[in-house]
């Protein structure tokens, strides 16, 4: 289970297609290796109301949170933390360009005991497809 979410600056919509930035983060979660497909999730939310260090329109942000379960050690939190925020960064840079701009990431673990997640069958579909040849 991953799931990561993003919260941005409505400004950014005039320059980023937030679609394809989670596309462009989903694919990073499972090219990882450490993420399953089917449990794979991004949600990215518009921040229409927020004030950015010094106040200015023009200031922009990306801040993500990813949410995984428990159970991997630290040498694979720290490279999924990388694998993360690196594809992030690669996708932005160019077309940030010279808007002043933040990105941050957080990584958390998800104590199994209060996550439930009984009815999923996203796994079966994917297993059906895969089986189908497509």
């Amino acid at each position: 289970m991953a799931h990561l979410s993003f919260e941005y600056s409505a400004n950014l919509e005039a320059h980023l297609d937030m679609q394809a930035l989670s596309d462009v983060m989903r694919d990073a979660m499972h090219d990882s290796g450490v993420f399953p497909l089917g449990g794979i999730r991004v949600r990215g939310t518009r921040v229409d109301v927020c004030s950015v260090a010094s106040g200015e329109a023009e200031l922009g942000f990306i801040d993500m949170t990813l949410r995984m379960g428990q159970g991997r050690d630290e040498s694979v939190r720290v490279q999924v933390t990388d694998d993360i925020y690196s594809a992030a960064e690669s996708w932005l840079r160019d077309r940030v360009g010279d808007m002043p701009f933040a990105l941050s990431l957080e990584v958390m673990e998800i104590d199994a005991r209060f996550a439930e997640k009984r009815f999923n069958t996203l796994h079966g579909f994917l297993k059906a497809k895969d089986s189908a040849g497509g």
